[in-house]
């Protein structure tokens, strides 16, 4: 027997963006059902009287068997805002990375997608309040309900502060006086432009006539539509705002105008980003970049990724523009992936001035509104989106065409997501893209990442390499810079030998620039009392304050706290407190004095806090405004300067004694990267380092260039000590406010996962061991080759639910990161 359709009932599972593996049933009706698809948003009801957006994953017609079914809210969209093909890299991000799909959901969408609920209060109907004992601030707020049918708990907040609030309101609510509604609330507004018009009764051979029905008394009306004319004749809609600037008339004039009939309004939404129209050709290859761009496309053949190996300055981007070029006549998308917003600045001014408005830009120092208005326009393939530069949120883009992903500088730390989950790899995931969308993959970089190399060794990936600068110019020479020696021989002024202070000053005579990279921002980073030798610490985090001498303040740069520079020691009281390392502060600080007619500039997280800050500080630098310029890693990666003829590192020791298995791959790709900053045009530029170790080996290789060696010798310690990629890491940070508790949940993990795995290292103290009040320790798991990684992955999430369900662990917090580092 045939069940009738109006027996059937309908449901849709729903994904949250909450810490839930679940997906959630709820139940629609036919008309819903029909018109829902995968993809959507819905509004819902979750848990106590909280409203959720909901995303549908499915439709069925299946009830769950635990729970009673809740009908949705409403729906939000009229078609589906997230893809297919986003639907498979989500999946995968959640499964690899072991990170609940809602969370993967909030860090993919942007938060103006996710609709907010507001806490209404009203009145109970039949209450009134001479019935009922009433505190002065009860009495207060039935006051203001009896006014207005509704209050938001936001408004009351302001009157009675955060923490009170909640308690009066449920003081009423439990004598029956009041219940709390929720509505939902759209973050986005779409920004708008108004134009104006001529109303047809005026136009044509009336605007004589138009001029003569105004009074003699209403100037600024006809200087209005003078300037509306004069405007009008170029061919353009008329702009309101361009309009009252140019006629020097004032609002009150044109609404006259408006009212009058003469004029009307329309209003526009439009695109928060936008470009100038492109106004450049693209550059003629040199023959070594023509060979390099042939050997791509021929690989791009054989469905496999592609690393483009060129020294810096050998014209990689050049090669990127050439194949976006292509790819973007056959009406496809390309994603352009960057590993630091920073290096978006110069990239968009170079790309735009080829292809116009046809670039959009995606990261997270742009609004919430403007990510959203990107998103919408990659997903209904619009004209503006056809080319996304983007750091590597970009990655989760609603693509529908996807002809072209290329990774460049792969190597970066900076594609890896460290905090919140899911902790993802921007390369990794852009390689898996490539599987899903069956779009070419180009990996660029001077000093590929080893396993990137490793790969192409196994012939996963395809290799390409380009091995001189474009137009032939000479690669920087390369000195160490002994400070061993120096100090020795007492020839150095504060932290630079004096031989670094001749070179600043011969290059700044000859009119070039001078780069100066110390990986450090603040003036000092500890600051000691000589006397009895306390250090100022941060009290919620184990670390020394840094000194921000501008400021005039100690600050914590992991949890912010900050405090003023104290005249005397707090525990000996004596005024003898002693400032140790250097910070980017100080250097500027130092090199103004000793070059007092040079420009000194700053490039660090403390200068460029503000969303056009980095652009000002290149702006000034590139425009040679600016002599020396300082600053920490995010000077050094892929930026391009003509005029800069010595760079300078402060310190190369900091960089190479650091406790991580990668310290020496690290090392030598960021003091490639800082040379090749110089001589990038014409002239052969210098690169000084300044070491108390000249003959540490990294070092070595990176005056030869010689990245091969210092592969060979990373492959080499690898695989004898089980590393990447000899080995998947998957490393548990625990913590807690207790320490004791702390040290036993690690221990509880570290027994567990030495059942199933060889290879279980801690737990281990974290490189800082309290951060914000919470003690963190870690426990790290090489995975063996000899099971899969989904089954290990399996193993891994089950025992973590079984420690999560010990209540005396409760408290502690387990951050699962899988390939850290």
């Amino acid at each position: 027997m045939i069940k009738l359709d109006k027996d059937q009932k309908y449901y849709i599972d729903v994904v949250l963006p909450l810490n839930l593996w679940n997906s959630f049933t709820y139940k629609v009706n036919k008309k819903e059902f029909d018109f829902l698809q995968k993809g959507m948003r819905v509004a819902v009801s979750f848990g106590k009287q909280r409203l959720q957006t909901g995303i549908v994953v499915k439709k069925h017609f299946k009830k769950p068997l635990h729970y009673e079914t809740k009908p949705i809210l409403h729906i939000i969209d009229n078609q589906p805002i997230i893809n297919d093909f986003q639907w498979e890299l989500f999946r995968f991000t959640s499964s690899y990375y072991l990170s609940p799909p809602g969370i993967v959901l909030k860090a993919a969408l942007p938060g103006s997608f996710m609709l907010q609920s507001e806490t209404f209060l009203m009145l109970n109907e039949g209450v009134t309040d001479n019935q009922l004992q009433l505190s002065d601030d009860e009495y207060l707020i039935v006051e203001a309900l009896q006014l207005q049918k509704t209050v938001s708990i936001k408004s009351l907040q302001d009157l009675f502060g955060e923490k009170k609030i909640f308690k009066i309101v449920n003081s009423l609510i439990k004598k029956g006086v009041i219940r709390s509604i929720q509505e939902v609330k759209e973050k986005y507004k779409p920004k708008t432009e108004t134009y104006l018009q001529l109303s047809e009764q005026w136009q044509g051979e009336k605007i004589n006539e138009l001029f003569e029905a105004l009074s003699k008394n209403a100037e600024k009306q006809r200087q209005i539509l003078l300037q509306f004319f004069s405007l009008q004749r170029q061919g353009k809609p008329v702009l309101k705002k361009q309009l009252l600037e140019q006629s020097g008339a004032g609002l009150s004039s044109l609404k006259s105008l408006i009212n009058k009939g003469i004029l009307f309004e329309i209003k526009t939404n439009i695109d928060r980003i936008n470009f100038e129209a492109a106004s450049e050709q693209i550059k003629e290859l040199s023959s070594s970049q023509k060979t390099a761009l042939k050997e791509i496309k021929s690989l791009f053949l054989k469905d496999k990724p592609v690393l483009l190996h060129g020294i810096t300055s050998s014209g990689k981007t050049e090669i990127y523009i050439h194949l976006i070029k292509e790819v973007i006549k056959q009406g496809k998308q390309v994603l352009y992936l960057v590993p630091e917003i920073a290096l978006t600045t110069q990239l968009v001014q170079r790309l735009t001035k080829i292809f116009g408005n046809a670039i959009s830009v995606y990261h997270s120092k742009y609004s919430q509104q403007e990510r959203r208005e990107v998103w919408l326009n990659v997903l209904h393939k619009q004209q503006t989106a056809q080319i996304v530069l983007s750091a590597r949120l970009g990655i989760f883009l609603p693509f529908q065409d996807l002809g072209l992903i290329i990774v460049d500088e792969e190597h970066e730390p900076s594609y890896k997501q460290v905090q919140p989950a899911p902790r993802y790899q921007a390369r990794d995931l852009a390689v898996y893209l490539h599987k899903i969308y069956q779009s070419p993959v180009l990996l660029g970089s001077a000093t590929p990442g080893i396993e990137t190399y490793f790969n192409t060794r196994r012939q996963r990936y395809n290799i390409v390499r380009l091995q001189e600068r474009f137009g032939g110019v000479q690669l920087p020479d390369i000195e160490i810079v002994d400070l061993k020696e120096a100090l020795r021989r007492k020839r150095t002024k504060g932290n630079f030998s004096e031989y670094v202070l001749e070179a600043i000053e011969k290059t700044l005579q000859v009119k070039k620039q001078v780069i100066v990279f110390q990986n450090r921002r603040g003036y000092a980073p500890v600051a000691q009392c000589e006397d009895c030798g306390h250090v100022m610490d941060c009290p919620h985090c184990d670390v020394s304050l840094t000194l921000h001498k501008h400021q005039h303040k100690l600050k914590c740069h992991y949890c912010g706290y900050q405090t003023e520079v104290p005249l005397l020691c707090p525990v000996c009281g004596n005024p003898s407190i002693n400032y140790k390392g250097i910070g980017t502060e100080q250097i500027q600080n130092d090199l103004q004095i000793f070059f007092e007619n040079a420009v000194v500039d700053r490039l660090d997280s403390d200068t460029t806090r503000g969303k056009n800050s980095f652009a000002n500080i290149l702006s000034k630098f590139q425009n040679l405004e600016t002599d020396i310029l300082v600053g920490t890693q995010m000077l050094v990666k892929g930026l391009d300067f003509a005029n800069v003829g010595l760079v300078v590192v402060m310190n190369a020791d900091q960089l190479l004694y650091y406790p991580d298995f990668r310290a020496d791959e690290r090392s030598f790709q960021m003091l490639m990267q800082v040379a090749g900053r110089a001589g990038r045009q014409k002239e052969q530029g210098k690169v000084l380092i300044q070491t108390f170790n000249p003959e540490h080996p990294v070092l070595q290789m990176v005056l030869k260039g010689d990245y091969q060696s210092l592969y060979n010798m990373q492959i080499a310690q690898r695989r004898e000590l089980f590393y990447p990629p000899y080995s998947k890491m998957i490393n548990l940070i625990i913590k807690d406010k207790n320490l004791q508790k702390c040290q036993e949940a690690a221990e509880w993990l570290q027994k567990s996962f030495a059942n199933a795995f060889e290879k279980v290292l801690g737990p281990s103290d974290a490189l800082i061991p309290r951060i914000k009040n919470r003690f963190i320790k870690e426990v790290l798991i090489k995975l063996p080759p000899s099971k899969t990684l989904p089954e290990q992955k399996r193993y891994i999430l089950k025992v973590l639910n079984t420690f999560h369900n010990i209540a005396y662990f409760k408290s502690v917090q387990v951050v699962v990161d899988v390939d850290p580092y």
